[in-house]
Parts: structure tokens; C-alpha cells; sequence
């Protein structure tokens, strides 16, 4: 399979799509499956699924998701959800910019599912840190990729209504991912 640029891709079924322009920093993705089709996205390194889960579609929602650094693509999974129900719907997946994402302030903002913030505070003076908030109802992770490239930081919770904050360094993106609701914001 060739290399595809950056633009957007379809399909019904499983599929490879190479993305290889930007292997030194993060690419954006708005990615959805169909309102009966589930779809799993994972991670390409080198042409070769590293089966880390990007994101499961969920009843043909928009999702933006952050294809971390050193990927080389991203291979999607057709699967049958435990009621057996398959459906007939396609994927979608294309490439978003940095101001596509909604922002991190202040406010307290809710949701549930996946979603990606872009983090662009200017600082007043070198020392000023910003420290991003959450707060899940049920468990979740939150992810945070800086926008210069490097290495993404995971934090997982798997208790119930696990809260805790995050000191943010750098501009960059995060990721918040949960079955349940969740709120989060900058302090």
C-alpha cells in the first residue's frame, strides 16, 4: 500500500492508512464509525499495527483523537459488539488542524466518551505553570501529547470517580477518554 497524504479516508471494513509527513510531531484525527458499525483505530509504527487502541467508535459520533509521535498511520478493526449486531456503515477518518479542537480554559467544561483539547496558554512570566483539572464519574484516562513532539504522558484511573490534576509544561494536546461523564479545566 502506498502512502496516502493528508486529507481524509473511508471504508467499510478493516483497513490500513499510512500517514508518514509528520513522524516528528502529533497528528490531529477526527475519526466516526457508523451509527450500527463499530470500528476500533489503532496505531501503525513503522507499517506494523502496535495494537494500542486509539479510540472505539461510538453511534457515529465525531471524535478527535492525537496520532502520537513516531507513528506511521493508523490501521482500523471492524468488530461485533456483544449484542451481535454489526451493521452496514462505513468509517470515516481525516486530518484536523490545531484550531479545530475546542480549548482548554478556565470554565469548567462536561462530557463524556473521547474528546481532545488543544492547550495554548501564553505565560506571563517564564515560571507560570497552568495545571489542568479532571474529574470522572466512572474510570478513564487522560493523555497528554506535547505539541513539539516527545513523548506522550498516560495516566489511567480505573477507580470509581477518580479526580486529580495535571501541571502543563508546554503547549500541547490532551486527550480525555471515558465510558462515562467527566469535567475538566485550567486553574
Amino acid at each position: 500500500m502506498g502512502v496516502e497524504s493528508r486529507g481524509s479516508w473511508s471504508g467499510w471494513r478493516n483497513r490500513e492508512v499510512r500517514i508518514s509527513d509528520r513522524t516528528d510531531r502529533p497528528t490531529l484525527l477526527e475519526v466516526r464509525g457508523g451509527l450500527t458499525s463499530n470500528f476500533r483505530f489503532l496505531r501503525m509504527v513503522d507499517s506494523r499495527s502496535t495494537g494500542t487502541t486509539l479510540v472505539t467508535t461510538t453511534r457515529g459520533r465525531w471524535m478527535r483523537i492525537v496520532l502520537p509521535v513516531g507513528s506511521s498511520g493508523f490501521s482500523v478493526e471492524r468488530f461485533v459488539a456483544a449484542d451481535g449486531a454489526g451493521g452496514f456503515h462505513r468509517w470515516q477518518a481525516r486530518t484536523v488542524e490545531a484550531g479545530a479542537l475546542p480549548t482548554l480554559t478556565s470554565e469548567e467544561r462536561e462530557g463524556e466518551l473521547t474528546e481532545t483539547f488543544g492547550y495554548f496558554h501564553p505565560k506571563r512570566y517564564y515560571e507560570e505553570r497552568h495545571v489542568f483539572r479532571y474529574e470522572f464519574e466512572g474510570h478513564g484516562s487522560v493523555t497528554y501529547h506535547p505539541e513539539t513532539g516527545g513523548s506522550p504522558v498516560e495516566i489511567p484511573h480505573y477507580p470509581p470517580r477518580p479526580k486529580g490534576t495535571i501541571p502543563m509544561a508546554h503547549h500541547g494536546y490532551i486527550t480525555i477518554s471515558s465510558p462515562d461523564k467527566w469535567r475538566v479545566s485550567i486553574v
